[in-house]
């Protein structure tokens, strides 16, 4: 919650029957890849490179 405001986010889950056992389950989250971080981080390698070359 931020601000007083609730944002529901839905997990995207992954079940996985367990080899060896009877109705036994693994259940895991589907990881999804956070690209906001590199993309920070090239935008701040692009403008001090072209600070140095300029």
């Amino acid at each position: 919650m931020i601000l007083g405001k609730e944002v529901a986010l839905q997990r995207k889950l992954k079940i996985e029957p367990i080899d060896g056992s009877y109705n036994s389950y693994a259940v895991n989250e589907k990881e999804k890849k956070d690209w906001s971080g590199n993309i920070y981080l090239a935008c701040v390698a692009a403008i001090l490179v072209i600070a140095f070359f300029t």
